[in-house]
């Protein structure tokens, strides 16, 4: 009788390095966010002046540290931004979305960002404080959180010009299937009303890690994270919404529209060479 095949022997011992890298990683999101990180955001709460930057801050410095745990427990995981995305300021970013960490990534790479966030995270105990003191947009504007969404509007044409980020996933959700969605029009009015670019990007890599409807990170596979520039918009060449919305639509689909030939190179999250 013929033994065991390679592959029922180390299945299980896949299962249970993806089992460990998951805990591993959602432990250090529920108590990184515990201690330290709930005592740095208090003492910027208190501190006088702005809090909005410094809450972004500390965001950046907690999704970075996500990462480089990545790096450490999955090796086989590795992560390529071009340099050109890595220097983009004052400007709106659109992207494709395709996992759960696709924000997480766009936090840990840019220290002054703000984005839309699902309604009812915002009343998330503490998390919900977090998301309001670093400036986030709700999703739905309406009821209580109207004035909130008038406040941050109000303040996005400042906002931007002092260097910060607005990225979105026009989508609105994630593609479970690379396709591209229909796209909301939230970040057109955004870049119309403050006169910014727009800066298209396209991102691979990040459903293969972490697949949407999955509970357990993929590990064990070999994969690589890509995020590039695939179109920049800028504000003298805003077109109408329409017009504007078809070209990010066609950007977003073929991955390569409006690309610059930059050569890319490996970098990890918070922004070091490897």
């Amino acid at each position: 009788m013929g033994g065991a095949s390679p592959e029922s022997t180390t299945r299980p011992l896949v299962r249970c390095y993806d089992a460990a890298v998951t805990l591993a990683c959602w432990g250090y999101f529920i108590f990184a966010f515990v201690f330290p990180f709930c005592l740095i955001y208090g003492g910027a709460w208190l501190l006088p002046g702005q809090r909005e930057p410094r809450f972004q801050q500390i965001n950046n410095w907690y999704y970075r540290g996500f990462f480089r745990l990545l790096a450490i427990i999955a090796p086989r995981q590795r992560l390529l931004i071009d340099e050109e995305v890595r220097r983009i300021r004052s400007a709106v970013i659109v992207c494709n979305h395709l996992s759960y960490l696709d924000p997480l990534l766009m936090l840990a790479l840019f220290g002054r960002q703000k984005t839309v966030v699902k309604t009812r995270f915002f009343k998330v105990p503490i998390f919900g404080w977090v998301l309001k003191g670093a400036g986030y947009f709700p999703a739905d504007g309406t009821g209580r959180y109207r004035q909130m969404m008038i406040e941050q509007v109000e303040g996005m044409k400042k906002y931007l010009a002092a260097g910060g980020i607005f990225f979105i996933f026009p989508e609105g959700s994630r593609s479970r299937d690379g396709t591209i969605a229909p796209l909301h029009r939230g970040a057109i009015k955004i870049a119309r009303l403050c006169r910014a670019p727009i800066h298209v990007l396209h991102l691979e890599g990040t459903d293969k890690l972490f697949a949407p409807g999955k509970f357990f990170f993929q590990a064990h596979m070999a994969n690589t994270i890509t995020l590039r520039r695939v179109d920049h918009i800028t504000p003298d060449r805003l077109q109408s919404p329409g017009d504007l919305e078809q070209r990010i639509h066609q950007a977003l689909a073929t991955g390569s529209t409006g690309r610059q030939h930059a050569d890319p190179q490996q970098t990890n999250a918070h922004g070091v060479r490897k």
